[in-house]
């Protein structure tokens, strides 16, 4: 029996605001995010238009060593599940009674990729990297880390289709939950803002 699909929270950390009224209102006030980067324009790209993201502050959040294992785009990603967890009124208590599955697009970990890269080649020796910047350098660095700060026991998947990467995913969690796979899913999608992404 196919099941009807809703959408009960919804988060976001992006170049037009740090949450779901921030964006709202840069919308309304046409505010752009996009900034010259001249780093961009120095190694060559054709374009040097970016998103501007801040880094959000997870201190005090989560613990040391749960954000020396995320990714920059898995920062951003657990400041919007929060946001979207929150409009929810979905609690941890209600996590660890319920199965939730999570499903996140995310295209490249290029910067933890180059990081550990030049650590190698510069130290000769893989021992010094630490498990940190391996969790960093995975593609599936956002699904791993947010099901494990939030205690999720669906399923977890990241897919990788570039600007779409987002989008597939909801449209993959809709699958999942309407056929009965799945009761409820954490989609979304994020990306790392670097010159080299």
């Amino acid at each position: 029996m196919m099941r009807r699909v809703v959408i009960t929270g919804m988060g976001i950390y992006s170049c037009l605001g740090t949450s779901k009224d921030e964006v709202r209102d840069s919308l309304f006030a046409g505010k752009s995010g996009i900034i010259f980067d001249a780093q961009r324009k120095d190694i060559g790209f054709r374009s040097a238009l970016t998103g501007m993201v801040e880094e959000p502050n997870l201190k005090g959040l989560l613990d040391r060593r749960q954000r020396k294992s995320m990714a920059q785009q898995c920062n951003y990603a657990f400041v919007s599940a929060n946001e979207a967890l929150e409009q929810a009124k979905i609690d941890a208590d209600f996590l660890a009674k319920n199965e939730m599955g999570i499903i996140f697009g995310n295209d490249s970990s290029s910067k933890a990729v180059i990081d550990s890269v030049d650590g190698v080649r510069a130290k000769g020796d893989t021992t010094l990297l630490g498990s940190g910047s391996i969790f960093q350098a995975m593609n599936c660095t956002v699904t791993m880390n947010l099901s494990t700060i939030f205690k999720l026991k669906g399923i977890n998947m990241t897919l990788s289709a570039a600007c779409a990467s987002g989008s597939h995913s909801v449209g993959m969690g809709y699958v999942l939950i309407k056929n009965g796979y799945q009761d409820m899913v954490m989609c979304g999608g994020a990306q790392e803002v670097n010159p080299n992404a």
